[in-house]
């Protein structure tokens, strides 16, 4: 598994572990609002994730039982016939299961999920037939609820495919059964194509390769003349000059062969910040910088994973809520920065927001909690206490919710960056933000 397949495993493993234990009391009176909400958490993530990964059953199934979810939240709601309920729920993780299970063995999820949406959709038509008139137009209400959540974005020469549920590629779905309709999130995932990459190369490396092939010809031939009574080449200056120049040539085409710039992952930020805005109630505005950057083809997409963490940290930890931020005479509108760009021949990616900034001394409890503590806490400079972050199970999430608290921290972040190479650096002063960059 490449690392951003590895870290989709991991995380929906500790999600789907999570939603199994959240099951295993059933109280005689029903469920209560802990579980709905937790399952809630779990289903939207996972719908979320499956979508930036392309695995389409997996993303519309959740998609289909977050709509059932939506009937049981809220208020004092209880669901009383568990059985069914948790026999829903137990085909949903036994589904999802089984596909991620595939992830190990180089398999593509590749499930039929058909069956269990019938399931979920006649469960769903069932609870709204029973809501009074208010109630069904609330939810109905929420159902509508524009919110951009496809994580998918296209690879550079995918030019037609939508990155979003809102434009012209997108269609709203409407079910209708039993004189009551609903409507149902459409999820707009664009098939994977196979062996169908095209390489668009500029005039000036196109010119470059031809002149090299038609160089290299002349060489050649010129070569079978150069024989020695050893069968060895002798190269003149002038012709070890040419092979030189032929191999800069070559070189140079050959990076507009394997590099790409980080369009597309801007864009993907893009979808997660609007998603997330809209979610936590949050105002977000992301402002990206250098998207232009080069970068190989297969290091961006594991920079890609990496960010999306980043960036879900920087709008849920890192960024206060409107009325907070006004009482501390900011913006009530969150800014996030991100920037690609390269330093002394490095690539560098930073993430920098103007939120709360860390706090140290929850770092520290939590690093002493897990017993990492290598000496007095007020011995820590604060230059180590970042570091402290790095380590694993070092979290400062009191409250798990769709985007935190599910076993993806910096530890595993950092982790997958020095994988590639690179090193992870913190900075942050409280009050005033977080800048977190990545060095290549």
């Amino acid at each position: 598994m490449d690392s951003m397949t590895e870290m989709f495993y991991d995380e929906s493993s500790g999600i789907l572990c999570d939603m199994r234990k959240s099951l295993m009391v059933k109280p005689e009176e029903g469920y209560g609002q802990e579980v709905v909400e937790e399952l809630f958490r779990g289903v939207h993530t996972l719908k979320a994730d499956s979508a930036m990964m392309l695995y389409e059953q997996m993303a519309e199934l959740s998609s289909t039982l977050e709509s059932l979810l939506y009937c049981f939240r809220g208020g004092d709601k209880k669901i009383k016939d568990t059985k069914r309920f948790s026999g829903i729920i137990g085909e949903y993780l036994d589904f999802f299961e089984n596909e991620t299970d595939k992830l190990p063995q180089g398999k593509t999820p590749d499930g039929d999920a058909q069956d269990l949406k019938q399931k979920i959709k006649e469960y769903t038509t069932e609870m709204t037939d029973q809501m009074q008139d208010d109630e069904r137009q609330e939810y109905q209400q929420k159902l509508a609820k524009p919110r951009r959540q496809v994580f998918y974005i296209a690879s550079a020469t995918d030019t037609n495919a939508s990155s979003s549920d809102t434009g012209e590629g997108s269609k709203e779905k409407n079910t209708d059964s039993d004189n009551s309709s609903q409507k149902e999130e459409s999820l707009s995932i664009p098939k994977k194509k196979k062996n169908k990459r095209k390489y668009m190369l500029s005039d000036d490396a196109r010119d470059k390769i031809c002149q090299a092939s038609r160089d290299l010809l002349r060489l050649t031939d010129a070569l079978e003349y150069s024989l020695t009574e050893n069968n060895q080449f002798i190269l003149s200056e002038r012709q070890l000059k040419k092979l030189r120049r032929i191999q800069g040539d070559l070189e140079e085409a050959k990076k507009e062969l394997v590099n790409t710039d980080f369009g597309p992952v801007a864009r993907k930020m893009e979808i997660v910040v609007d998603e997330m805005s809209d979610e936590l109630g949050k105002p977000v505005k992301l402002l990206i910088k250098g998207e232009e950057t080069l970068v190989e083809s297969e290091k961006r997409e594991k920079i890609s994973g990496a960010l999306i963490h980043l960036i879900r940290n920087a709008v849920d930890h890192g960024i206060e809520d409107s009325d907070t931020r006004e009482r501390l005479g900011k913006s009530p509108m969150g800014l996030i920065k991100l920037k690609f760009g390269t330093e002394n021949g490095n690539l560098e990616v930073s993430v920098k927001d103007d939120g709360a900034g860390i706090d140290t001394k929850a770092v520290l409890k939590a690093a002493q909690k897990n017993g990492i503590l290598e000496k007095p806490a007020n011995e820590y400079t604060e230059k180590e206490i970042f570091k402290l972050m790095l380590r694993s199970g070092v979290t400062t999430t009191k409250k798990a919710n769709a985007y935190s608290g599910r076993g993806v921290g910096m530890d595993v972040i950092n982790h997958n960056v020095e994988e590639l190479g690179g090193r992870l650096k913190i900075s942050s002063k409280k009050g005033m933000g977080t800048t977190i960059t990545m060095k290549f």
